[in-house]
This record gives structure tokens, sequence and C-alpha cells, in this order.
């Protein structure tokens, strides 16, 4: 191997670990940004993960990769299936389970925040309809209730604005391939990840003047 060659081959491989380093930053950095919003640190890593590559990936893979016991990728995983942002997925001759990101799993988290914000105000009208109670506490329970009303409005004009963008983009042509000469000079050859309008929101009962 001549010294250009192995100038190549110590260019690549620096470049190798710098991709590498960013991926796990990323990771790391989404897993304390989830953590601070009341998910478990594991969860965020794994929504990092699955951002990056997508899927499908097996359960044994993700164990493998988080360094974490089985149950506590399960526990996680299942977590992340229920708040919609992955999916579990079969696999033609295996047993174990495979995962992948949902597609568009950040509308799905959208429309299950406005339906909790239309059921708490329903949940209002119900007691305030069925039970008296003192003026303090009613003022109180509507102000709430007005706060998730308003939430729910604005997160589906936000969904909404989302969902146009979203199709907007599909219908963009798609970029042609780079020629192999231009991968080769790209710094991270990084692999592609493989990858409902909510209801209106119930009105809310004003405060008494």
């Amino acid at each position: 191997m001549t010294q250009q060659d192995k100038a190549k081959a110590a260019s690549a491989a620096k470049k190798a670990h710098e991709a590498l380093a960013a991926r796990e930053l990323f990771i790391e950095r989404n897993a304390i940004q989830a953590e601070t919003s009341g998910l478990p640190r594991i969860a965020g890593r794994l929504i990092g993960i699955f951002l990056l590559d997508g899927g499908p990936i097996s359960f044994a893979e993700l164990a493998e990769r988080m360094q974490a016991s089985r149950a506590s990728v399960s526990t996680n995983t299942r977590l992340l299936e229920r708040l919609g942002i992955i999916e579990r997925v079969a696999m033609r001759g295996e047993r174990q389970d495979f995962f992948s990101l949902r597609a568009n799993p950040f509308l799905i988290v959208l429309e299950q925040s406005i339906a909790d914000c239309q059921r708490f105000t329903a949940y209002v009208d119900e007691l305030l309809t069925g039970s008296p109670l003192p003026a303090d506490a009613t003022a109180r329970l509507q102000q709430a209730q007005d706060f998730h009303a308003v939430t729910a409005q604005t997160l589906q004009e936000l969904l909404a604005k989302l969902a146009e963008r979203q199709k907007q983009a599909a219908a963009q042509p798609v970029p042609a391939r780079r020629t192999a000469a231009a991968a080769a000079t790209s710094p991270i050859a990084a692999k592609a990840p493989k990858v409902r309008q909510a209801r209106a929101p119930s009105s809310s009962r004003k405060a008494p003047d």
C-alpha cells in the first residue's frame, strides 16, 4: 500500500469514526430531552435510533445496541408503541419481534394530545352539569377547561399545517440519485431510513361574569 493509499484509508476511518460519534451524540441528546419531557431516558435513546435507522430492527439487536436488559427494552418498546411512535412488524421466517418507526409518528402524537384535551373538557362539562360546586371551584375548573379547549384548537391548526407540509413534500420530485463519485466525496455516507384530521374541540363553558 502506497503512502497515498494509507492516507486515504486513514481519512476514511476518521470520517467513519466522526460519523459514528455524531450519531451517538444525537441519540444521547435525544435521550436527555425525552427525560426532561417525562419519558424514560432509554425510551429517548430508542427514539433516536429509530429516527436514524427507521427499521425494521429486531428486539435482540435493540437490546445489544442499547446495552440494556431485555426487560428494560421490552418495557420501553411497549411504551413507544402505546405512544404511536413505533410499531411491531412481522418478518417472514423470524420468531422474534421487529420494530419500525411509524409513518408520521409525531402527527399521531399530536392527535393523541388533542384527544386528551377534548376528553378533559368533556369531563368538566359532565361534572359541572351533574354536581353543584362552590363558585371558586367552578371558576378553577372552567379556567382549566378553557386552557384545554384552546390547546386542542391550537394543536388542530398545527396538525393541519404539518399535514399540508408533508403533502407538499410528497408531491415534490424525488432528487436524482447521486453518482458513485459524488457519494465517495460525501463526508458521511448515511443510510436513508426506511421508512387523522382531529375532531373539533368540545365547546368550553364560559366563566360567569
